[in-house]
């Protein structure tokens, strides 16, 4: 239920700097706001991984470390309105209020200045759509705290939906084959679902459904994504990959009739399974991939964010596997799919 909201005001105007925009106040005149980082407009970088890499396992550490530094300002902009989102949920009063005012605030310094529209190289074109749905998941948690001013609310909604217009136009037309079918198509599903619950469209929920089932489906009956185990070494952690927001966009989708958690035999539920199933038996994954994991030889290590998902499939069924699984990695967050999940299922 969403909160009485507080008398709206102008957002104060916004100098950029180098180092990104100044603290700017929230929509109710209320205590400054934190500080919005510029805008991210154009993105254009190569690939993370060498090129004579066939299984697209082996990392080139040089062109990794140009990514990460084209979308740290992105993921860091993600975090910190997370942070907020997050708050505003666990709060309460005027307090929350003007939590969930400066998420929406600092969304609207981004849509105003049409931020990720132009994604200058493929590898932009698959990395950005989860970095969008991690923006709409803020979006979404503020706007059951507050009700944004109109015009904001439109900016904030249009930008969203162009954003995730090109997305499904450049995935359905332009991806290469097997990124239109594995991990990548699937987060670009789940951003669809987050940017259609926030906006209210059913044109992207629909999208965003149909492109978790193109991933979901392929599962087989131990729940391996055939494109996940061809990662050579990395097989593993791309199938947990992969999970998240086939999970996560199901659960969001739950409550407006779609059960994508029964299509396809429950592929998703398998897909869901398989984690503690294969870390119990890693021959499941080393038989599908040829080759030892990085997860289970030492080399990395599961991280908790990755098994975030884990809240919304418990908060639909019971499985004491995946349970008892993650239960030493809480508390369970993960920026993109809207921070700490025990706040959002």
């Amino acid at each position: 239920m969403k909160r009485a909201p507080l008398m709206s005001a102008a957002v104060a105007a916004i100098a950029l700097g180098a180092a990104g925009a100044q603290a700017q106040t929230d929509q109710s005149g209320g205590e400054a706001c934190f500080a919005v980082t510029e805008p991210v407009v154009s993105l254009s970088y190569g690939s993370r991984y060498t090129d004579d890499s066939e299984d697209r396992s082996d990392i080139d550490e040089a062109s990794n470390a140009e990514v990460n530094e084209a979308l740290d300002p992105v993921d860091d902009f993600i975090v910190e309105l997370t942070s907020h989102a997050n708050a505003a949920l666990k709060g309460d009063g005027a307090e929350a209020e003007a939590e969930a005012r400066c998420v929406v605030a600092a969304l609207d310094t981004w849509a105003k200045a049409d931020a990720l529209s132009e994604l200058g190289s493929m590898n932009a074109n698959l990395s950005v759509p989860s970095r969008i749905g991690g923006l709409a998941m803020a979006y979404w948690q503020a706007k059951q705290v507050v009700e944004p001013d109109p015009d904001v609310r439109g900016r904030i909604e249009d930008w969203l939906v162009a954003r995730m217009t090109h997305t499904m136009n450049w995935f359905d037309g332009e991806a290469p084959p097997k990124a239109s079918r594995n991990n990548l198509r699937a987060w670009a599903g789940f951003a669809a679902v987050a940017a259609g619950e926030s906006a209210q469209d059913d044109l992207l929920r629909s999208w965003g459904a149909y492109s978790l089932l193109t991933v979901a489906c392929q599962a087989d009956d131990a729940g391996a994504l055939p494109l996940e185990m061809d990662r050579g070494p990395r097989a593993m952690h791309y199938q947990l990959h992969a999970v998240a927001p086939l999970v996560v966009g199901a659960k969001l989708l739950d409550n407006d009739g779609y059960d994508l958690f029964a299509q396809c035999d429950g592929a998703i539920k398998r897909v869901a399974s398989f984690i503690p199933a294969a870390f119990e038996d890693e021959t499941l994954v080393t038989d599908r991939a040829g080759e030892e994991q990085t997860l289970f030889n030492g080399e990395d290590e599961v991280k908790s964010f990755e098994l975030a998902w884990s809240v919304a499939y418990l908060s639909v069924f019971d499985a004491p596997e995946i349970e008892a699984f993650v239960e030493e990695f809480r508390p369970l967050s993960h920026s993109k799919l809207g921070g700490k999940q025990s706040l959002l299922w």
